[in-house]
């Protein structure tokens, strides 16, 4: 690995980790921390090693109730480029939800470059299937699960799902069916669908960004490239970018049916260059009869949710989240 690109995301990941505490404890309400952290050892990836999921239960959880007819439960993935970021990341999100009654699962994957594609896919699939095969000690309902993610956690969102159908289909993967739960719906904020598309098309691809005179970080060179790069670092064969797997927006039409629940939300922003590859995803799964909601906040840029400064930005925010949280609590009650 050059020692400049990985000082780069070592440089990025210090930054990011930084702002994301800082937002947390920002406001006079800091959301809670996790209940518990267990460490997965990881089964499907060639890569072995293994990665930690933080748990956070809601008001009334008790883990050893013999009498529970389990809890819901929401699988979170963080975003970051695959390479930055972390899964208490996403607190303020996942404070929304347990004050729903959900159990919710925040898989701190294994990054890039030193855990290039499909390690954080594979690691993703991993932490759902452990969860459906320890439901009972966990106290939830493996048949009320919802998947949920920002940026390439709403990729993993559904990369996850579309590789649990591939594996099962190619007999590379043996799963009791005892053990199989049920995905009632997935929601992603402004998710990477199609990485065909190189950084200058998603620009071009949307008026309002580049209108902007000031564009967001992740947008600019420095950091740009090494989002760009870090996924497919250390590869000896670089992959089909088109593949379900990176382009999950481009998926056959039999696995976006077959893979993918009946119900998804995608929550956007007016500003993001990746909101053309988003709406197009849109629009084929609607064609494809899956119930599909999309609401584009205006004004916003990508990521725009963990970098609110202003208390105007703060408020939108809370009420994206809000109703976010109580579209999947719609989910899993269907």
């Amino acid at each position: 690995m050059s020692p400049i690109f990985y000082l780069k995301v070592y440089v990025i990941r210090l930054l990011t980790r930084l702002f994301a505490w800082l937002d947390r404890r920002g406001g006079p309400l800091r959301p809670p921390g996790p209940n518990l952290t267990v460490n997965i050892p990881s089964i499907l990836s060639e890569s072995k090693g293994s990665f930690d999921v933080f748990f956070y239960f809601p008001p009334g959880y008790e883990r050893n109730d013999p009498k529970g007819n389990g809890f819901p439960v929401v699988l979170n993935f963080h975003g970051g480029g695959y390479c930055v970021g972390h899964a208490r990341d996403d607190e303020r999100f996942i404070a929304e939800l347990t004050s729903r009654g959900a159990v919710v699962a925040s898989v701190n994957y294994r990054r890039a470059p030193e855990s290039p594609y499909p390690v954080a896919i594979e690691d993703s699939l991993d932490a759902l299937l452990y969860i459906w095969r320890n439901a009972a000690s966990l106290n939830i309902d493996k048949h009320r699960t919802v998947l949920a993610g920002s940026s390439v956690g709403g990729h993993l969102a559904f990369t996850s799902l579309l590789m649990l159908w591939k594996r099962m289909k190619d007999k590379r993967l043996q799963i009791d069916p005892s053990n199989l739960g049920t995905v009632k719906g997935l929601l992603a904020f402004y998710p990477v669908m199609d990485m065909t598309r190189s950084r200058d098309e998603r620009a071009q691809s949307n008026p309002a960004f580049l209108a902007l005179k000031k564009k967001p970080a992740s947008s600019k060179k420095f950091i740009g490239s090494v989002f760009d790069e870090a996924f497919f670092w250390k590869l000896k064969e670089k992959p089909d970018k088109g593949f379900m797997y990176l382009s999950p927006g481009l998926a056959p039409e039999d696995s976006l049916k077959e893979a993918l629940p009946p119900i998804i939300s995608f929550k956007l922003a007016g500003l993001d260059y990746l909101l053309s590859e988003e709406k197009e995803a849109v629009r084929r799964l609607e064609l494809l009869g899956k119930k599909v909601d999309c609401e584009v906040v205006e004004g916003v840029p990508h990521y725009w949710d963990h970098m609110a400064r202003t208390t105007e930005m703060k408020a939108l925010r809370d009420k994206c989240l809000g109703k976010a949280a109580g579209e999947i609590e719609q989910m899993w009650q269907s």
